[in-house]
């Protein structure tokens, strides 16, 4: 089961509480130079009480494709910038990017996220644990994965999903070569063409889909998705929107967005 960080969350609502009631609570992003889908998709969420404040992060170095390599670099630099979003006095944190937290596996994903927290002073919220949460929390055990990534993220993914108690009915992602795959990227996809890509794949069997990749432009179809396809639909940003309104209390000032945020 997912483990919620008590003293972590305790810490970011005292934080909270402490704030000017007129104020609004403030939520810092640490976003992947080239994502331009997470602050939208953040700010597209809520109606009121939030202010969004983000601090881009990039790898040190150098990587033809992601990988073990590429991820463990532009995760030891997310560590050491994003202390920097401590001088917008957010009262919590959310790392946007779901590969970099889920290719090392659960006990990984816990210890970065728990990284994360200490060097930024306030809960921190990442992908890959959120999508946990929200699949327990809508009490999903069978899903139908679709992912725009190449085999490298797909297989740790696969790895990742197989530790938590789910069974995987379906599993589609880009299944060109990656030297293909790299010239336009499937994450690059309008929300139209991502709904179809989606919508080509069968669900049968499935209580719910899952769609990771922060800079996938899903968030933006899923009512039409739910609607479509008759079965709920997480992404990689609205759970990770979910999980910080659910520690912050804030949960109605959500827009609706699907089925994990009525529930």
């Amino acid at each position: 089961m997912f483990r919620h960080n008590q003293a972590d969350q305790e810490r970011g609502i005292m934080m909270y509480s402490k704030a000017d009631s007129n104020r609004q609570i403030r939520l810092g992003l640490l976003v992947p130079a080239g994502n331009t889908t997470f602050e939208p998709d953040f700010h597209a969420a809520f109606s009121s009480q939030v202010s969004i404040h983000s601090h881009r992060v990039i790898a040190k170095h150098l990587h033809a494709y992601e990988s073990y390599e590429s991820m463990d670099d532009i995760n030891e630099e997310a560590v050491k910038e994003v202390s920097k979003l401590a001088k917008a006095r957010v009262h919590f944190g959310a790392y946007g990017f779901t590969t970099a937290t889920f290719y090392r596996g659960r006990v990984f994903a816990e210890q970065l996220r728990q990284r994360l927290t200490q060097a930024l002073g306030v809960p921190v919220v990442i992908p890959a644990l959120a999508l946990l949460e929200a699949l327990l929390h809508l009490q999903v055990k069978k899903i139908s994965v679709v992912t725009p990534y190449p085999d490298w993220n797909n297989q740790t993914l696969k790895t990742f999903l197989n530790e938590a108690p789910l069974e995987i009915i379906t599993f589609k992602g880009d299944e060109r070569p990656k030297e293909v795959a790299k010239t336009n990227y499937l994450w690059h996809q309008s929300p139209d063409e991502a709904a179809a890509f989606i919508k080509e794949v069968s669900h049968q069997g499935a209580d719910a889909i899952v769609l990771p990749c922060t800079a996938w432009r899903t968030f933006e179809v899923i009512e039409e998705l739910e609607a479509d396809l008759n079965i709920p639909v997480v992404t990689a940003n609205q759970a990770t929107i979910w999980s910080l309104a659910r520690r912050a209390a804030i949960e109605s000032s959500l827009c609706p967005r699907g089925t994990l945020f009525n529930i």
